[in-house]
């Protein structure tokens, strides 16, 4: 018994880190939005928790994909919310083909470090080859 107790007492400290939290106060509003600049439909997605993934949304041609995410300036955390307001800590962002938008996406680039200003992020997503390209 005597054996555990360091590492639960090492899980107590560690435990806060991965609660993400309830509510937006302390985070600053941080939009992303994707503008489909191809012929085909785009749909977009996050991976939030390790191996969940959720669908952003999905966009035809000339249209976008937009989602209100929110930053941690503190600490540089990026998070979705949902309908409960629970944070979802935000892992990747990604823009494919619509359909096959993993097997085709183009990673987004997803600035979060602490002290970083909450900037929008936005990009234009088009067709390269079998792939789509978002900058």
């Amino acid at each position: 018994m005597m054996r555990f107790l360091p590492s639960f007492a090492l899980l107590l400290t560690v435990l806060p880190a991965f609660a993400a939290g309830h509510g937006h106060d302390g985070l600053t509003e941080r939009m992303f939005r994707a503008e489909n600049r191809g012929d085909g439909r785009i749909a977009c997605g996050a991976a939030i928790a390790h191996w969940y993934s959720v669908d952003l949304g999905q966009a035809g041609p000339g249209g976008s994909v937009s989602v209100r995410l929110w930053f941690d300036p503190a600490g540089g955390a990026v998070y979705l919310l949902n309908d409960k307001q629970d944070r979802l800590p935000v892992e990747a962002l990604w823009c494919g083909v619509a359909g096959r938008s993993w097997a085709t996406r183009s990673p987004i680039d997803l600035p979060r470090h602490a002290g970083a200003v909450a900037a929008p992020i936005a990009v234009d997503c088009a067709p390269d080859g079998e792939r789509l390209v978002c900058r």
